[in-house]
């Protein structure tokens, strides 16, 4: 009888082991990023610059995802809001998005000359940044905006 108790407990217990492991109701902790997104310069004439440098640098430790459409937009400042949002270009692919790999970076040309002209003003850059390749998870709006810059005639 000990050893169909011994057995009987270890049967038990490795059932009870595998129901708390297929728990559903224990979220996942949030995916976390660290991104860096910035400008070569604070500030731009439209007299003498023709192009600003955008930049997306993934500093996580694992691939992010950019959709293969549009995935940068610049924005402008009015009324203490962003607005007018534009993109430059778009991306076409095989796959509905890439992946920019951990320690890696992304450069992309404003032309503003073309996309800004006699537009003088605030601007941000925002890049649309995922956490995974169905891009559900969209890393948070923080991680994924260039700091302000201006333009000036």
């Amino acid at each position: 009888t000990s050893m169909w108790r011994l057995l009987s407990c270890s049967a038990l217990a490795v059932g009870l082991a595998g129901l708390a492991s297929c728990r559903s109701d224990v979220a996942a902790p949030p995916p976390t990023f660290n991104l860096a997104v910035a400008t070569d310069k604070p500030q731009y004439s439209l007299a003498t610059d023709s192009i600003a440098l955008v930049s997306l640098a993934n500093r996580s430790d694992r691939a992010v995802y950019l959709p293969m459409d549009v995935y940068v937009v610049c924005e402008r400042l009015r009324d203490g809001n962003w607005a007018d949002s534009f993109a430059w270009f778009s991306v076409d692919g095989v796959t509905p998005f890439f992946w920019l790999s951990p320690g890696a970076a992304v450069t992309d040309k404003l032309r503003l000359w073309f996309y800004l002209p006699n537009q003088p003003g605030t601007y941000r850059v925002r890049y649309f940044v995922y956490d995974d390749p169905e891009l559900q998870t969209l890393a948070p709006l923080e991680e994924r905006v260039s700091a302000p810059f201006t333009l000036t005639p």
